[in-house]
């Protein structure tokens, strides 16, 4: 009882009201007194809709050790003044690449 009511549309637009939570129904994206009060959750739900993905274990399977522990020293290396932030990433860049097998994106410049 307590779940139905917690997820009920009414609790769900009342908590996304309050905290800017985003909400779990879709339709609640288009409410016009959440959309005026958090602007941004209409993007999030674009963003969604799109295929983003919350939890990196979702896209890695069984690599995920291996990739958050990439990024951990990744994050490290720049905190401890080791590197840069954007050596850093470069680094992270092509790590992630050879631990995933995935491709590169396109740069910003439209560079290989």
């Amino acid at each position: 009882m307590l779940v139905g009511f917690l997820s009920s549309r009414d609790e769900q637009r009342r908590n996304s009201l309050i905290t800017g939570l985003p909400p779990t129904i879709p339709d609640l994206y288009s409410d016009p007194e959440v959309v005026a009060a958090y602007p941004y959750l209409s993007t999030h739900m674009q963003v969604y809709r799109k295929g983003v993905i919350y939890r990196p274990s979702t896209a890695t399977g069984k690599l995920y050790p291996e990739v958050s522990r990439t990024y951990f020293e990744a994050v490290h290396s720049v905190l401890a003044r080791k590197t840069s932030a954007a050596q850093a990433a470069a680094a992270l860049q092509r790590n992630l690449m050879q631990i995933t097998a995935l491709k590169a994106p396109p740069s910003a410049t439209g560079a290989p």
